[in-house]
């Protein structure tokens, strides 16, 4: 099979857990579009806080946001679909979440919204590596709950980051029977989308737009949030650093992402 494009997860994928591109997975990158290949990150982050990467690979073009609730055409500026959490559920999570000490993460459109607190806190939530991320590239509020329900809108995705675990399952218990897609849940942390998103969803709309057959696609990923993706791609690889859930389901295996495994992927399996 020639595969004609590769989808990559970012943390912990393309990126070093210090949140970098390197030099040689940008420019693995760019060898496969200028050979005519699709190279699209298929990532939990908001385009927003995506963009600044794809800038640093020429001619990258597309992206799946949001765990897959959007597609995105950055040369446009267009999404191509967008799958977004109604604003009346996203209310009822804030009323079950009062009281708590929580980070909220809310992605909107283009836009991410975090705490104007939170670069300063966010080792103290335990996501210390996004304090840069949070500083540089969301857009900062004092209260984003209340923002949001100044000016309420459907919301493409929301995390919620707790300090306590005790916190965190009292608000999973109050509202786990919404229309609501948990895409993660760690101890401490929960990713919500809307009903049906995932990253497969969100690849094969992208492919249906760019005339690619899921077949012929490459995934790569390291997490549970990966694992439907790399099940529904041609090929299915997992990062030397992923989940063993994730190995066991991919059809091959690269180095970590501390040593540009996601280049190598590149390079097996599309240049």
């Amino acid at each position: 099979m020639e595969y004609k494009l590769i989808a990559l997860d970012m943390d912990a994928t393309a990126l070093t857990p210090d949140k970098r591109l390197t030099r040689k997975t940008a420019e693995t990158m760019e060898r496969a579009l200028a050979a005519g290949k699709q190279v699209v990150f298929s990532t939990g982050r908001n385009i927003s806080i995506v963009k600044p990467y794809m800038a640093q690979v020429r001619g990258m073009r597309w992206a799946v946001t949001g765990s897959g609730a959007a597609a995105n055409d950055v040369e446009t500026g267009a999404r191509l679909f967008e799958k977004n959490i109604d604003a009346e559920t996203i209310k009822w999570i804030i009323g079950a979440s009062a009281g708590t000490d929580l980070m909220p993460i809310l992605y909107i459109g283009d836009v991410s919204y975090c705490p104007d607190w939170a670069p300063e806190r966010a080792a103290e939530f335990f996501v210390g590596a996004y304090a840069g991320m949070y500083r540089d590239y969301m857009t900062k509020c004092p209260d984003v709950f209340q923002m949001f329900m100044e000016d309420p809108k459907p919301v493409q995705k929301l995390n919620l980051v707790f300090t306590d675990r005790a916190e965190k399952d009292f608000v999973y218990d109050q509202i786990k029977l919404l229309p609501l897609k948990f895409t993660t849940i760690t101890e401490l942390t929960m990713e919500i989308n809307a009903p049906g998103v995932s990253k497969a969803d969100g690849l094969r709309r992208l492919c249906g737009h760019l005339g690619v057959g899921m077949e012929e696609c490459v995934a790569v990923g390291d997490a549970e949030n990966d694992l439907e993706l790399i099940r529904a791609a041609g090929l299915g690889v997992a990062m030397g650093n992923a989940e063993s859930a994730v190995k066991a389901a991919a059809g091959a295996v690269v180095a970590d992402c501390l040593h540009d495994g996601a280049a190598e992927a590149i390079e097996r399996f599309i240049l």
